[in-house]
């Protein structure tokens, strides 16, 4: 009791009376999905799921112009065991950005692949609360991103984000072990599973020639891991996204080597988008592979959107891919590959 009081009254002591600017977002978004995979998981192939996020951000400027902010983003799903999804504290000024707290590493943030031409729910790349989450079974990655742990995700860390010159950005994070974040706010816990000493570096450009924007990201990561038998863990990888006229083509290939904590893997995606008015399009497709099962995904979608209302929208993505399972999977040898097809469609409130 003694010092929790202690700590309530350093934090009290330490707050301003009225921070300058105070804003609350939030979104949710209802999913139907259904669809047919030769190795689905669930007890049925069509159900009805639910996105909810609530984001509260915080900023104040000192005397010497450095804005100090918070944020946090609370899951607010039903039965959700994790109720927070990122939260971070930072100072930003002339000299840059730096955060502290669990968010996404400078290997995630100057990543681009193809979902940045506008790819919805159950598309590829994001199976997030659809069909998807139990349709793929395979080894081989299901979206241009790092995996065995090579990408720190929210773990704890600290990021320095340089200012933007001409267009021109960078970025570095280091987090002591990738699975701390995932233990409330214990200290030190032990780690078998994650990624100890996990540093991760993003290089970037955002710029404008004759109507026509180009964003491009080079990233790169490397760690310990912390399970038997501990090895180097490292990736790079890297995409850009072309817009003009409303139209979108952005594209990604990454590499990534987990040694034998994981073993390597790679892919590659494309995706093309359109957006006029109420509307927007969107085709991606992806092909990943995991060396050492040599499964293997091919894949592709497209969906369409309309916009309701300002902050609404509905949604409609369709699916098909197959999982090529190779000798080496660490599911049943020699069993057929999955063909899978999906539909997904919902709506999406915001504001």
């Amino acid at each position: 009791m003694a010092s929790s009081a202690i700590v309530g009254a350093a934090v009290l002591a330490a707050s301003p009376a009225a921070a300058q600017e105070l804003s609350l977002n939030a979104f949710q978004v209802f999913v139907v999905s259904g669809g047919d995979a030769d190795r689905e998981t669930s007890d049925r192939g069509f159900a009805f799921s639910t996105n909810t996020e609530v984001h509260v951000k915080g900023e104040i400027m000192a005397d010497n112009g450095i804005t100090f902010g918070f944020r946090v983003e609370f899951e607010a799903d039903t039965g959700s065991t994790t109720n927070t999804d990122e939260n971070s504290i930072y100072a930003q000024g002339s000299f840059g950005k730096i955060e502290f707290g669990n968010n996404d590493g400078a290997e995630d943030t100057f990543m681009h692949n193809g979902s940045n031409s506008g790819v919805d729910y159950g598309g590829v790349g994001n199976p997030t609360s659809n069909f998807m989450e139990d349709a793929y079974q395979g080894e081989a990655r299901t979206s241009v991103d790092f995996a065995n742990g090579v990408d720190s995700s929210d773990g704890t860390k600290i990021t320095y984000t340089t200012p933007n010159f001409n267009g021109f950005s960078a970025g570095i994070s280091y987090s002591p072990d990738t699975s701390d974040g995932d233990d409330g706010n214990g200290f030190n816990d032990e780690d078998t599973g994650g990624i100890h000493d996990h540093v991760g570096i993003g290089l970037g450009f955002d710029g404008e020639f004759n109507g026509v924007g180009v964003e491009l990201g080079l990233v790169g990561a490397i760690g310990e891991a912390d399970a038997e038998p501990e090895d180097t863990v490292y990736g790079i990888g890297g995409g850009f996204a072309i817009s003009y006229a409303g139209f979108t083509f952005a594209a990604g290939a990454i590499y990534d080597d987990a040694d034998g904590n994981g073993g390597e893997g790679y892919a590659f995606d494309a995706g093309i988008g359109y957006s006029q008015g109420p509307w927007s399009f969107s085709v991606n497709g992806i092909y990943s592979e995991d060396d050492d099962s040599s499964d293997e995904l091919l894949a592709g979608s497209a969906n369409i959107g309309y916009s309701v209302a300002p902050g609404v929208r509905v949604f409609l993505t369709g699916f098909v891919g197959n999982e090529d399972y190779g000798s080496g999977t660490t599911a049943d040898e020699g069993r057929d590959d999955n063909d899978i097809v999906a539909l997904t469609s919902g709506i999406a409130v915001s504001f």
